[in-house]
């Protein structure tokens, strides 16, 4: 069933009026969008992260521990830039470091700024002549043959944030070998913008657009093993970022801001949506090499491309939807299903729980006739998970999809845009991106503890927009996905169960993601796959007491923990990506509190 928001934001929840014993939200919300996001409230970003380089300034310098080479390649500096980067470089705490620095054409200009690192500067004399991606190859190279363990990239222009080092040690000292924090711009006048907070490890997302951008520290031996920068790349420091996430033994993400792009630095490498731009050469070459068959294709936000796996062999896919009369609906649903999937082997197999109109029997009558299509009785009491697993025992398909009456399938391909991603070993379940009729965005996603149990990040984002971090327009991993529209491989199904039968109305999706995570298995949603969605229309949107008690007596410790793809730094009161609030623990203790207290139908 569809996750729905159970907001604890907004007034005080103790000073709210009850709700109904068995409902905590009884109709489906308005389309709205979402309001600013962090990158739009900028006066709040910077008190926010002034006090945060404050609270880093103040952390113990390490007395042994993995050193850090970071290397640059200087060609015409601004000087008052270069030499903050120096000056941010030698004001860690942490001394373990040196300094790299390959300066193309003349070094004289430059000399008097790189000074300041003393006894920790390695320079790199470079033609004029050679290409960025040439300088950082020699640079790189003397980063190996220095003795130190790990090496950063950063820009003449980019400055270090207070106790990035100290930071950026620790989780390599910790086993990691590719370690990964936040980062944001900084002007000529030394104010913050552009704050990118970034999910944990997603490597789906970082094949459709370079999220991890800087900085990234990685280990010199992992750099060794992957074959250090190919200089005959413009895209370098992508291909770089690619292959060592490929080999590595542990990626690590700090949600601190520990770097501070200059102006040149971003306008070179970030795309409008905000995030570092995906060279389609680069991804294509990453999935050879993985043996990973697929196409790449570019889109119409700047920065971001799109993987379109190939599906291996002709898998069966069998397409469950429930109904219960709304039959213009149902018919637009089944129509369009029918209209869009000729690419595939499926059958569509329609679940009546009940139906009452003559019209819908009437409907269901032709649809029985139609090759493929097949009708189930099931009058019982509505409990979305029964349902959809007595119907899917019924099924011959290699893969499920569970799909609401509700959906309408508008453009040929979605069905094989998801199965790519279904088929692979290591993804248990596949969403798609789900839009309202009027164009908004429904679901791109589902966000642990958003609104309270669950919820949909971005909801209400016009359909252009390709939202924070280029969250609504590219594929990544998710916490979890929509019933509305959720495929699986049988096999994974099986194993689990089905679907929790407790949690009859609400978060049983939300349930099942989890349960395929704690198995290992990854879920997707991709924006290949693009379907309208009214979000129940014939039932409303209902916040079931004894299914969200039910959840959080499984799961509270997960919610409480945070979801992985929203940066611990971004408010889970909403679904706008704004920077977290200092009272959102209180107000989900009072919320949880209020579940509890309350009694179910």
């Amino acid at each position: 069933m569809v996750a729905v928001d159970t907001p604890p934001g907004g007034e005080s929840v103790a000073k709210r009026r009850s709700p109904p014993a068995d409902r905590i939200l009884v109709a489906a919300p308005a389309v709205e969008a979402p309001g600013p996001d962090v990158a739009q409230e900028l006066e709040r970003y910077r008190v926010w992260s002034a006090a945060a380089d404050e609270r880093r300034a103040r952390l113990p310098a390490r007395a042994h521990g993995p050193s850090i080479a970071l290397v640059v390649v200087v060609r015409s500096p601004p000087l008052a830039r270069l030499g903050r980067l120096v000056d941010s470089v030698v004001g860690q705490s942490d001394d373990r470091w040196l300094l790299v620095a390959a300066v193309v054409g003349d070094t004289d200009p430059v000399t008097p700024c790189l000074a300041a690192a003393g006894a920790r500067l390695r320079t790199v004399a470079c033609a004029g002549s050679q290409s960025d991606a040439e300088a950082m190859a020699a640079a790189v190279s003397t980063a190996m043959d220095s003795g130190a363990d790990a090496v950063l990239v950063v820009g003449h222009d980019d400055e270090l944030g207070p106790g990035a080092l100290t930071l950026l040690a620790a989780a390599l000292a910790d086993g990691a070998d590719v370690v990964y924090g936040d980062e944001d711009t900084r002007a000529d006048d030394g104010l913050v913008g552009g704050p990118r907070l970034k999910p944990d490890w997603s490597p789906e997302l970082l094949l459709g657009a370079n999220y991890l951008g800087r900085p990234v520290a990685l280990d010199l031996g992992l750099v060794r093993r992957c074959g250090a920068v190919r200089p005959e790349l413009v895209a370098w420091e992508y291909d770089l970022i690619l292959r060592a996430t490929e080999q590595a033994a542990g990626i690590v993400h700090i949600p601190e801001v520990l770097l501070h792009r200059g102006p040149s630095s971003r306008a070179r490498s970030l795309g409008d949506a905000g995030v570092d731009v995906a060279d389609p050469s680069v991804v294509a070459a990453a999935l050879v090499r993985r043996g990973d068959p697929g196409t790449v294709e570019t889109t119409g936000a700047p920065g971001i491309v799109h993987v379109r796996r190939t599906v291996p062999g002709d898998p069966m896919v069998s397409i469950v939807v429930p109904f219960r009369d709304s039959a213009p609906l149902l018919r637009r649903c089944v129509d369009s299903v029918l209209r869009t999937t000729g690419d595939c082997r499926a059958e569509v197999v329609l679940v009546d729980n009940g139906s009452r109109e003559p019209e819908t029997a009437a409907l269901v009558d032709r649809l029985a006739r139609l090759p493929n299509v097949r009708v189930l009785e099931d009058a019982g009491p509505f409990n979305w998970a029964r349902i959809n697993n007595a119907a899917a025992a019924t099924t011959a398909g290699d893969v499920l999809l569970f799909l609401n009456d509700d959906v309408e399938a508008r453009r040929a391909g979605w069905l094989r845009a998801m199965l790519g991603y279904a088929m692979r070993p290591d993804i248990g379940a596949v969403g798609a991106r789900l839009v309202y009729p009027t164009g908004e965005l429904q679901h791109v996603g589902v966000v642990l503890g958003l609104g309270g149990a669950a919820g949909h990040v971005l909801r209400g984002l016009p359909g252009d927009d390709p939202g924070y971090l280029a969250q609504a327009v590219v594929t990544r991993e998710c916490t979890a996905v929509t019933g509305a529209c959720l495929m699986t491989r049988r096999s994974c199904f099986d194993d689990l169960g089905g679907f929790s039968e407790e949690l009859a109305l609400d978060l049983n999706d939300v349930d099942y993601c989890l349960r395929l995570r704690h198995g290992g298995l990854r879920t997707v949603v991709t924006p290949l796959a693009e379907l309208v969605h009214d979000e129940s229309p014939t039932r409303g949107s209902s916040g079931n007491i004894r299914s969200i008690q039910a959840f959080l007596e499984r799961w509270e410790g997960a919610v409480r923990d945070g979801d992985p793809y929203l940066n611990a730094n971004l408010t889970r009161l909403d679904c706008s990506c704004a920077l977290r609030r200092d009272d959102e623990e209180r107000r989900w203790d009072e919320w949880r509190a209020m579940v509890a207290t309350s009694s179910g139908a």
